[in-house]
């Protein structure tokens, strides 16, 4: 045995939830939809690009909210692994993402789809699905679903929840129903944005 020893620490993990400031509504929060509305209403007034999670119960009620990140006028980092911090001290089934365009574009650009591509992967291994990812217009509140739009971006979630069926015709009216909100946005301002197809 040698003389000396030496020392390796063992730390305890106590993360915990805190209350911070709630949103309200009318409407009784009883399920996705109303959070989705909620959280839509909220993030349209925002000045900055901000990443928040909704943590789901099995049931699809929803539990809490988490402000994941804050960006700039243009894009916010979105860390992987802080997507589920809340979520799994809140003991969350299921998560929604969302994150608002102050721009006022609501269709995913490309990072958009890649940084939902690695949630979903990273949701199936830790058994927490990532239900879907939300992106809200600024200053309309519009918003449109990723899942809607790029439903092989979730086909382990869907795997999972056998829930959901990727239609080719339903797709294509979603992406209809986007450019007729897009241009209910663009009619709405002085400046024109850019077209529906193009990346932001």
């Amino acid at each position: 045995m040698p003389k000396e020893m030496y020392e390796f620490k063992q730390v305890n993990v106590r993360l915990k939830l805190q209350e911070a400031e709630p949103l309200y509504s009318e409407r009784e929060i009883t399920d996705s939809d109303a959070a989705v509305e909620i959280m839509a209403k909220a993030l349209s007034e925002m000045d900055r690009e901000y990443c928040c999670v909704v943590n789901l119960d099995a049931r699809k009620h929803p539990i809490n909210f988490n402000i994941v990140s804050m960006g700039d006028t243009a894009m916010t980092q979105i860390p992987i692994q802080n997507i589920f911090k809340a979520a799994i001290l809140s003991n969350s089934s299921s998560v929604i993402c969302f994150h608002n365009h102050p721009s006022g574009y609501l269709s995913p650009s490309n990072a958009d789809k890649e940084v939902t591509k690695r949630m979903v992967e990273a949701g199936r291994i830790m058994g927490i699905p990532v239900t879907d990812h939300i992106i809200v217009a600024g200053g309309s509140g519009l918003h449109t679903s990723i899942r809607g739009l790029n439903p092989e971006l979730f086909c382990f979630a869907a795997d999972a929840q056998r829930d959901f069926v990727a239609e080719p015709e339903k797709r294509v009216s979603l992406k209809q129903k986007i450019a007729e909100k897009q241009a209910l946005i663009t009619s709405n301002k002085e400046k024109p944005l850019m077209d529906v197809n193009t990346e932001r």
